[in-house]
C-alpha cells in the first residue's frame, strides 16, 4: 500500500475509536457493566465485541462509499427503505443528541470537580472547540482523533502495564454473573456503539472512498478499540470488587501514579468525551444542514450546540435512562441487516 492509503487507514481507525468511546468508555464505567462482571468470560465478550467492531464498522465504511453517502439517512434508506427510514432517522436524531447533551453534561462536571472551574465554563469552551473543529469538516474530525486517541491508548497501556507490573498478573477472583448472560451483552455493547459511530463512519466511507483503505481502517479500528478494552479490562479484574465503589473506576487505578498522571487522566477524560461529542454533533449536522442551503450550515451547528447547552444545565438521567435502551433496540436491529445478506438489505 501507499504511504497516503497506510496514513488515511490510521486516521479512519482512530476517527472509529474515538467516536466509541466516550465518559463511559474513559471512566470505565462501561467496561465494568459490560465485560468486567462477567469474570473469565468477559474476554471471550471482547473478542466477539471486536468481531463486530470489525465487521459491522468495515460494512458501514464500505456501503458509505457505495451509495455516495453524505450521512447515516442513506444507509437507513437502504436498509429500512425510504418511509421506514423517516422514523428510524427521527430517532437517531433524538439519540445523538441525548447523547450530546450527556457529553457536555459529563464535560461540565468535569471542569468543576477536577479543576474548580465553573460547569458554563466547561461547556462552553468545550462547544467553541467542537464548532471550530466540525467546521472543518471531516478532514478536522480526522486531525483531532489522530491526535487524541494514540494519547488515549498510550495511557490506557500504561495503567495495563503497571497494573501487571504490581499485581504479577495475578487477577482477583470474580464471580461472574450468569454465563449466558455475557454473550448477550457483548453483542449489546457492539450494537449501542455502532449505531452511534454510523453517523461518522458512513460519511467517511464517501470521504475516502477507496475499498482498501476503508477495509484496513475498519480493521485499525476494531483492533485498537480491542487492545484498549482488554488493558482496561484486565487492570479493572486485579482491583474487583473494590472498583464496584467508584463511579470513576479508571481514576481509582490511576490515583497511585502521582498528581502529574492523574492531571494527565483527565485531560485525556476530555478528550474522549470530545471526540464522541465531535462526532455526534456532525452526525446531527449532516442529517439536518441536508435540506438546506451550505451556508446554513455554521447556522445550524450553532443551534444544535446552544440547545444542547441549555438542557444540560436540567440534567440528562432520566432522558437517558429512557432512551438509551431504545436506541439499544434500534442499533440491534440496524447491525442485523448490515449482516443480511446483500439481496435481502436492498429494500428502497
Amino acid at each position: 500500500m501507499q504511504k497516503q492509503q497506510i496514513k488515511q487507514s490510521l486516521q479512519i481507525g482512530f476517527t472509529y475509536i474515538g467516536t466509541v468511546v466516550g465518559a463511559g468508555f474513559a471512566s470505565g464505567q462501561e467496561i465494568l457493566q459490560f465485560f468486567t462482571v462477567y469474570g473469565e468470560w468477559s474476554y471471550l465478550g471482547i473478542l466477539i465485541s471486536v468481531l463486530l467492531f470489525a465487521w459491522v464498522g468495515g460494512k458501514m465504511l464500505l456501503l458509505g462509499a457505495k451509495l455516495k453517502a453524505n450521512s447515516y439517512r442513506e444507509l437507513n434508506a437502504y436498509l429500512f427503505g425510504e418511509r421506514l427510514a423517516l422514523w428510524i432517522d427521527l430517532f437517531m436524531l433524538v439519540m445523538l443528541f441525548g447523547v450530546t447533551v450527556a457529553m457536555l453534561a459529563g464535560v461540565g462536571a468535569l471542569f468543576d470537580e477536577n479543576f474548580q472551574l465553573p460547569f458554563e465554563l466547561g461547556v462552553l469552551v468545550t462547544m467553541a472547540a467542537t464548532y471550530f473543529t466540525i467546521m472543518r469538516g471531516m478532514q478536522g474530525i480526522l486531525a483531532a482523533n489522530t491526535i487524541i486517541v494514540p494519547v488515549m491508548m498510550t495511557l490506557v497501556c500504561f495503567i495495563f502495564l503497571k497494573t501487571a507490573w504490581t499485581t504479577g498478573m495475578r487477577t482477583s477472583t470474580v464471580i461472574p454473573q450468569p454465563s449466558g448472560s455475557w454473550l448477550t451483552s457483548a453483542i449489546s455493547y457492539a450494537a449501542f456503539n455502532l449505531g452511534l459511530a454510523s453517523s461518522v463512519l458512513v460519511p467517511l466511507g464517501n470521504e475516502i472512498k477507496d475499498r482498501k483503505t476503508l477495509v484496513l481502517g475498519g480493521c485499525v479500528g476494531s483492533v485498537g478499540l480491542g487492545i484498549m478494552l482488554l488493558g482496561a479490562n484486565f487492570a479493572l479484574t486485579t482491583h474487583f470488587p473494590t472498583v464496584l465503589n467508584y463511579q470513576v473506576p479508571m481514576a481509582f487505578l490511576i490515583s497511585t501514579s502521582g498528581a502529574l498522571l492523574q492531571t494527565i487522566f483527565v485531560l485525556v477524560l476530555w478528550g474522549e468525551i470530545f471526540s464522541t461529542l465531535i462526532a455526534n454533533v456532525y452526525g446531527l449536522g449532516s442529517q439536518l444542514i441536508a435540506p438546506y442551503p451550505a451556508e446554513k450550515g455554521p447556522l445550524l451547528i450553532v443551534l444544535i450546540l446552544t440547545s444542547a447547552f441549555f438542557v444540560s444545565q436540567i440534567g440528562f438521567t432520566k432522558i437517558v435512562t429512557y432512551l438509551y435502551p431504545i436506541f439499544g433496540y434500534l442499533s440491534f436491529l440496524l447491525m442485523t441487516l448490515l449482516l443480511w445478506p446483500h439481496n435481502v438489505q436492498k429494500r428502497s
